[in-house]
């Protein structure tokens, strides 16, 4: 709630009194002005990836390079709010790695100004459009070879002379808990030996000696561990987010995973759908034995969607349906597993791996049988829900106003 007289609900009072003093500094090392929303994703994710390289920093939107407040067009609206934030967030996500900034707004004179937070990221550098940002003066550039190299240098340098690295016996703990949950699902377990040769290690002991706390772990063997098993770097090193928290970055359409998919050259794809109203489902890829990740993204299968997640619907029909008549290089087989084991997986607290000992299901292949030919709509009522139906008559809508 506002606490300055006069203000709209969604005016933040604390982020007014801060951008008053933000306006009188004017443009800098901190300080970034956008007199209007970047209609390119790619162009608000510079902005942000440039903070979380170089230093914890504020993005103004609705204020010209000047420092005048001339506010964003219909900035009022709930609708247009609410857009800008999922725009923004969702720019933050296609960073490299992705950040989570915080968002805010504040109401002056009537005009609209969005205040986006961005902190310092762990990473050395962060990447936009596939380029390295930093943040320099009043600019937020893409970054010299040489940047890049001294941001690596200075970040690892200093973690190792100032032993901020996280304890060995946490990372420690955090490896057998990853190796445990890897192995939650699986007849034959996984052995020390057999991750120390899947990660082409000289030794076993070199592993072994991480994994009991008697050595520390070096960046080179953590990045082999996380790269080799789908384990989430951030969570290994400082314990935050989840093991399996996807490090895949958030893509606009469906079938833009499907690209990614066939360049993995993986082994078999899960696709996965909870069994609720709301009907949940993902992607699991299993690339080779050892490493089986998820798609960042979680998809309604059901009636429980928006504009955008009808577009989605469509967009995972159109992935099925090629899948059924290209015969890819491999395996697609489908899981409806309980929610609450869903919401875990995509969570990232649950190895994705666990749904290949599930029961097999014909869901992704019956989703593409708009017209019934081979399950009755009583029948897939039956298997899958109301909701699974009202998702075929959906995805039967959007093709017919694309063919009409």
């Amino acid at each position: 709630m506002s606490e300055r007289s006069g203000d709209p609900a969604w005016s933040d009072a604390k982020a007014a009194i801060r951008l008053g003093k933000l306006l009188s500094k004017g443009e800098g090392q901190s300080v970034e002005f956008k007199e209007q929303l970047p209609l390119q994703a790619h162009d608000i994710g510079k902005s942000i990836a440039a903070f979380a390289s170089t230093n914890s920093g504020v993005i103004i939107f609705g204020v010209s390079d000047s420092g005048t407040v001339v506010g964003l067009e219909n900035g009022q609206l709930t609708k247009v709010r609410d857009q800008i934030d999922q725009r923004i967030s969702s720019a933050a996500r296609g960073v490299n790695p992705p950040v989570q900034p915080s968002i805010v707004w504040v109401n002056i004179e009537g005009k609209a100004v969005c205040m986006v937070s961005i902190q310092r990221g762990i990473e050395p550098i962060y990447y936009s459009n596939q380029r390295p940002i930093v943040r320099r003066a009043s600019m937020s550039r893409p970054a010299e070879p040489s940047e890049v190299a001294e941001a690596f240098r200075l970040r690892y340098d200093k973690v190792a002379q100032t032993k901020i690295l996280p304890a060995t016996l946490q990372i420690s703990k955090r490896m057998k808990g990853a190796l445990k949950k890897m192995n939650q699902a699986r007849s034959d377990p996984f052995t020390v030996s057999d991750l120390a040769l899947a990660m082409q290690l000289p030794s076993t002991m070199d592993l072994e000696s991480v994994l009991e706390g008697e050595a520390p772990a070096t960046f080179d063997l953590i990045d082999r561990f996380c790269s080799r098993f789908a384990i989430n770097k951030e969570w290994l090193t400082t314990g935050r987010r989840a093991p399996f928290s996807s490090e895949v970055g958030y893509l606009a359409l469906p079938e833009q995973y499907a690209r990614l998919i066939e360049q993995e050259k993986c082994e078999r794809v899960y696709a996965v759908r909870a069994r609720s109203t709301i009907g949940e489902a993902f992607l699991v890829i299993e690339s080779d034995a050892f490493r089986v990740w998820r798609t960042p993204d979680v998809w309604h299968v059901s009636s429980h969607v928006g504009g955008g997640g009808s577009r989605d619907l469509l967009g995972l029909y159109r992935i099925f349906r090629d899948w059924i008549e290209k015969f890819p290089d491999f395996m697609i087989l489908g899981r409806l597993i309980e929610p609450a084991l869903a919401r875990s997986i995509w969570n990232g607290e649950t190895h994705p791996g666990i749904v290949t000992d599930k029961p097999l299901s014909h869901w992704w292949d019956d989703l593409t049988d708009l017209d019934h030919q081979w399950t009755s709509r009583t029948g897939a009522v039956k298997d899958y829900g109301k909701g699974f139906v009202a998702a075929q008559d959906i995805i039967r809508e959007m093709i017919s106003r694309e063919s009409g």
